[in-house]
């Protein structure tokens, strides 16, 4: 069992406050929005709390690079969804995908190498 790093235990939180997100950020989003950016917010939350929960049991690259997905749709949601007008859920969108992007990408050199061990 390869365990992982302090990026996991960190994008675990970062995942629990992105699923937060929509309950805890005022916005003035219209009715016809707030219902995609909500479940935007929720799946990809779950997401993160998936993949880095299974990262702390045994670390894959595969956990990395779903977190490396869900931080690119962060990043660029706010403009293919379109709340862009709504700062706070743009900032909140923005600076998670960051986060969760640069610690998955620290985290998976690591987990690349112990599935792959130089003998």
């Amino acid at each position: 069992m390869k365990k992982a790093g302090w990026q996991n235990w960190i994008n675990l939180i970062l995942g629990v406050a992105l699923f937060t997100v929509p309950w805890l950020t005022p916005h003035n989003l219209p009715a016809d929005k707030v219902e995609l950016v909500n479940w935007n917010f929720w799946i990809l939350g779950a997401v993160v709390v998936i993949s880095a929960s299974s990262a702390l049991r045994d670390l894959q690259p595969w956990e990395e690079w779903a977190n490396l997905f869900v931080a690119f749709w962060l990043i660029v949601s706010p403009w293919i969804i379109g709340f862009v007008e709504e700062s706070n859920l743009m900032l909140n969108s923005i600076l998670l995908g960051l986060t969760i992007g640069v610690l998955s990408a620290m985290a998976l050199p690591v987990a690349q190498r112990l599935q792959h061990p130089q003998h």
